[in-house]
């Protein structure tokens, strides 16, 4: 009998062991209700202090799409902007470029932004006008003033830091997208090339069919002028070039010889009627997960990268013409007063974008 109740004492001691360990203070005092007793599934303080600090550094990956070849200035400065972005954020960023519409075309990558699909594309203004439309008058024909691209280039930097150009930011934001109006990303003078045809005055546009992209700003003016104008995708351009689909397309010198165009074309018409900026569109969704530190990395690089891509965007202009010369094209300097003359009231086609007082404004901002 004294063997079994020796047994039993035994046994509850071992039970009050394990039980004190398994719970409470270590001075015992704590009561049984007690949150870390409790079942309750609350985080304490030290725990969600780590979860935080865990997920600050956990890698952002950043994808940046744009639809051009990543031979051009626009592929250098996305990549200047990579470049900034992981240095500055010591890596906690990470910058994944897609040249050539890997990502879609312009307008489906804008969509891809509003929805948070990837963070970052590079449009023109003119794209950007679908979202924002007082976007439309940075696409206007001959709205940005200068004499040549660099002078021209400095008007838009000019104009990038007045309060019409903030407009243009509001409304992208209604739409959610963020832009930053001071990153300049230049993309020059559209120009008209054309294969056995000149274009010296607007009466030469009648009927021809001339490829553009998908968006009033673009079409608009080759309508007014008479043009059979074909809205299509940039990546489809050289192929309908060869096959006589279309006559004719507009684009920058940069995007002329690097696209190979002068081996569809025989022609330049230095046009200039369009002065193209692109407009970097930014997921207001993903932006509004960053920190305020971070979303200064982004809008410094994005500053930085622009006068970068803008440098070597006008050089290029400037030196391919030269090029594109030696490969055979005909370079045609066309009667630019005759152009303006036929497009001076195009700005009127857009007023349910914007109103008569914010295009003499845009204008005005320049001076």
């Amino acid at each position: 009998m004294m063997k079994k109740v020796h047994w039993m004492i035994g046994t509850t001691l071992l039970a009050s062991s394990i039980l004190a360990g398994c719970g409470g203070s270590s001075t015992g005092s704590q009561p049984a209700n007690n949150s870390s007793n409790s079942n309750s599934t609350s985080t304490p303080p030290k725990q969600e202090e780590a979860k935080k600090e865990q997920a600050g550094t956990e890698k952002i990956v950043i994808k940046l799409g744009h639809t051009v070849a990543d031979t051009t200035s626009l592929q250098k400065g996305s990549l200047k902007f990579k470049e900034i972005v992981e240095q500055k954020s010591n890596g906690q960023m990470e910058v994944q470029v897609f040249p050539s519409s890997q990502l879609g075309n312009e307008k489906d990558m804008i969509e891809g932004n509003k929805l948070g699909t990837f963070q970052i594309s590079i449009p023109s203004a003119a794209m950007m006008s679908n979202f924002a439309p007082k976007a439309a008058v940075l696409a206007l024909p001959y709205v940005i003033k200068g004499e040549n691209e660099r002078e021209k280039f400095a008007s838009l930097k000019k104009l990038a830091q007045s309060d019409a150009y903030k407009e243009i930011a509001t409304e992208a934001e209604a739409a959610g997208l963020k832009i930053i109006p001071e990153a300049v990303w230049w993309y020059g003078d559209r120009q008209i090339t054309t294969k056995g045809k000149e274009i010296a005055t607007p009466d030469a546009l009648a009927g021809l069919k001339i490829r553009t992209p998908d968006a009033k700003a673009h079409t608009e003016p080759f309508k007014i002028m008479g043009a059979n104008v074909t809205p299509m995708a940039f990546t489809e351009v050289y192929m309908a070039l060869s096959t006589g689909t279309i006559e004719a397309q507009e684009n920058p010198i940069n995007t002329i010889y690097t696209s190979k165009f002068f081996e569809v074309q025989d022609t330049i018409n230095l046009t200039g009627h369009m002065t193209q900026n692109q407009i970097p569109s930014i997921s207001l969704k993903w932006w509004n997960t960053l920190s305020s530190e971070q979303q200064q990395i982004i809008k410094d690089a994005m500053i930085e990268a622009g006068d970068y891509q803008s440098e070597e965007q006008l050089k290029a202009n400037e030196e391919e013409l030269g090029i594109l010369e030696k490969n055979g094209m005909k370079v045609v300097k066309p009667d630019l007063n005759a152009f303006r003359e036929a497009t001076k009231d195009t700005y009127k086609s857009f007023l349910d974008k914007f109103d008569q007082d914010f295009y003499e404004k845009i204008k005005k901002a320049q001076e």
